[in-house]
């Protein structure tokens, strides 16, 4: 066979986990190491355990219901690939006494299809499936052969922390060794050998906690983070060490008896690809004219449950550098909610000179702070802030840049108002979290993942630990106010002053990322400058909250990068930016009314010791077969052997946790030019078909991200 059936058994999910088998292809083993997730799943309960029946077969052991409580064992079909279920039900075999399934321990399917366990004593079973009257409803398990914990060859293979199958071999991994019996069974006999000890297979292998096999002669390790590694032959080699990256969960494979010859270079699910009138594409579009349109700033304030917040005054103020004596914010005018909650005003023809020199400083972005004050029915004072980028027209040339452009463009969005704390409320003066407190967040969790997700980040976050699924910051004084109707709450003697709030911070952030499928290559350059945009954060109390997003930019960096990547490769870059924490305060008469803090980018800086850009969290699930199938066919292209196509233009992908200052998970993107390059070159091989694809928009357009198959 040159495709194996492989399957992830898996607990995932934040903060409340579930427990997940997902099918994946081992493509063309021989060959190419490629193992990929056809994004077929099945929910399974917690207390149940699944193993290969071979092929795509599947056997589930579970604690049953009732009392008493009998164990249950029942087969199952994979036929995901065909439109059907994961687990597709086959037989639920009879209850025996005994025959304890949900207490049986390293349980496998041998190359005959037969159920081999260890039971709860260390002796070793061997059961055979049989239907006495030739229906489906008299499926059983009878024990063909049991051999005895003490038998020294059972005695050692039971030492196994990891045991499975391949062909007519046994392997176990213990401490970082891998050792194989040549394994028989027949009626009332197991064989195990040739030798009590086995065969050492491979050995320092330190680092690995599991193990599997998708035919003889074959074997992929796994870490405690996930990494897969391949080895091969007699005795075992390392022949890939990057086969997978954070491939977590009990893996297993429904085996070949052997592994074919014949390459197959492009693995697919389901149907093949249907290639006919594939557009060919190649080379870096022109990066596009900066616009000379005027700037025009708006957005959005809702009400807590979405509805619109109507007849608010927004002050929208120019962001420039913060001082250590505190810095109120040049206005730049002031807008009213419409009845929709939205609101915009056109930047003035004729900026202040701190204000245009903190655009010009920041590639001609200029960052903006847009507040709006109310008061609901009930009293309590909310506040809503939207950090927006306007593309203001520099002094030299008259025209706006390409940075600013693209930052000022973002999508429409809307902001909900959010109560506001007093300055002297307890939860506004929290001493600042403990390490313990730290490693525990949302954020903290998004560090240690090494494959990136692209599920959505929760709504609010916590820097001091992990928000309760039910965390509802309108709950004041036992009411919920998210939907009581607001009124103005300001007057012309009220403005914001802002602070620097302890020392800052340094976090790498996502720049970019590259990707490279079969006989590919993948290269990111970015080089000369930053053009970042990154979400900012404000607090209530120790929780947090995404308002707006702020542009960084610098005319000049250090060149990084990564060239010629690939096959199978798929990796972010990331560089590091200076992160400041600030503290917001409301005067009115003199008076503090509120405060609040805000988290927000500064600078790129590469603080001592650090590097000038470093890999980011793995992407190549993203690509291959299963997510081509699932893309816009408008947006697929296929690029010539030996060419390559590339994205210099427009706004990136938004990364989700594209980076974690203050214990906060924040989203970021580049701007696509001549600098900040997405590369895809394709390899020689003959046969391979180099597909790709746009996440928005067509390769040549502004694809955001190209993907490659």
């Amino acid at each position: 066979m040159s495709a194996i059936p492989t399957y992830r058994l898996a607990t995932s999910g934040f903060p409340v986990p579930k427990r997940q088998l997902t099918r994946y292809v081992d493509w063309d083993p021989k060959n190419q190491e490629q193992v990929f997730n056809t994004e077929k799943s099945a929910s399974i309960p917690r207390l149940q355990n699944v193993f290969s029946g071979g092929g795509t077969r599947l056997f589930m052991s579970s604690k049953g219901v009732g009392y008493p409580y009998y164990d249950i064992l029942q087969s199952f079909r994979d036929k995901s690939e065909t439109g059907g279920s994961l687990l597709t039900p086959e037989y639920t075999y009879q209850q025996r006494s005994g025959q304890n399934w949900e207490k049986y321990t390293r349980i496998w399917a041998d190359a005959q299809g037969r159920v081999v366990n260890f039971d709860e004593s260390g002796n070793l079973n061997v059961y055979v499936e049989q239907f006495p009257d030739g229906t489906p409803a008299s499926a059983r398990m009878s024990r063909l052969a049991q051999s005895l914990a003490s038998t020294p060859a059972v005695t050692e293979l039971g030492k196994s922390q990891v045991v499975w199958p391949a062909g007519t071999k046994v392997y176990g991994l213990l401490n970082g060794i891998i050792r194989s019996w040549d394994y028989s069974a027949a009626l009332n006999t197991i064989t195990l050998g040739p030798t009590a000890q086995g065969t050492v297979e491979a050995a320092g292998l330190s680092d690995a906690v599991s193990a599997w096999s998708p035919a003889p002669g074959t074997v992929y390790t796994q870490t405690a983070a996930g990494d897969v590694k391949k080895y091969a032959g007699s005795p075992l080699q390392l022949v890939n060490s990057d086969v997978a990256t954070g491939l977590t969960g009990s893996m297993f494979a429904g085996a070949a008896s052997c592994l074919s010859d014949a390459a197959e270079p492009q693995g697919y699910f389901g149907q093949k690809v249907d290639d006919t009138g594939l557009p060919e594409v190649s080379g870096v579009p022109d990066p596009d004219p900066a616009p000379s349109l005027p700037d025009v700033i708006s957005g959005k304030f809702t009400l807590g449950d979405g509805s619109p917040a109507a007849g608010l005054d927004v002050v929208i103020e120019a962001d420039v550098p913060v001082s250590a004596e505190g810095t109120d914010f040049p206005d730049l005018g002031t807008a009213r909610t419409a009845a929709d909650g939205t609101w915009s005003l056109t930047l003035p023809e004729n900026l202040p000179p701190a204000v245009q020199q903190a655009a010009e400083t920041n590639g001609g972005a200029l960052n903006v702070t847009a507040t709006t004050m109310a008061v609901t029915t009930s009293g309590v004072q909310m506040v809503g802030v939207d950090h927006r980028t306007a593309a203001p027209e520099e002094t030299d040339t008259g025209q706006r840049t390409s940075f600013a452009s693209a930052a000022s463009s973002t999508s429409a969005h809307s902001i909900e108002l959010i109560p506001i704390l007093d300055s002297s409320d307890s939860q506004n003066n929290l001493p600042e979290p403990t390490e313990d407190q730290k490693n525990s967040t949302y954020a903290a969790q998004v560090d240690k993942e090494t494959v990136y997700s692209d599920t959505e980040d929760p709504q609010w976050q916590s820097d001091r630990g992990t928000l309760a699924a039910g965390y509802n910051p309108y709950i004041i004084n036992g009411v919920n106010v998210s939907s009581q109707q607001v009124t103005p709450y300001a007057s012309g003697t009220c403005s914001w002053t802002t602070w620097p709030s302890g020392s800052p911070t340094y976090s790498y952030t996502t720049v970019g990322e590259a990707h490279a499928y079969t006989d590919a290559k993948a290269s990111f350059d970015y080089e000369s400058k930053v053009s970042s945009t990154v979400d900012v954060a404000i607090s209530y109390g120790s929780s947090w909250k995404i308002s707006g997003e702020r542009s960084v930019a610098n005319s000049s960096g250090a060149l990084s990068g990564f060239p010629a990547k690939g096959p199978y490769w798929a990796k972010q870059w990331r560089i590091p930016l200076e992160y400041q924490k600030q503290k917001r305060v409301y005067m009115c008469g003199g008076v503090q009314k509120g405060s609040q803090y805000r988290i927000v980018p500064i600078r790129y800086t590469i603080p001592a010791g650090w590097y000038a850009g470093t890999y980011g969290k793995d992407v190549r699930q993203l690509d291959g077969p299963t997510r081509y199938a699932a893309s816009n066919p408008e947006y697929r292209s296929k690029v010539a052997a030996g060419a390559y196509v590339g994205v210099s233009r427009g706004k990136s992908v938004k990364w989700k946790g594209a980076a974690t200052p203050f214990g906060i998970s924040l989203g970021g993107s580049i701007q696509y030019d001549s600098n900040h390059v997405q590369k895809v070159i394709a390899g020689t091989k003959s046969g391979v078909v180099h597909r790709v694809w746009g996440l928005y928009d067509k390769v040549s357009g502004r694809p955001g991200v190209i993907y490659s198959y």
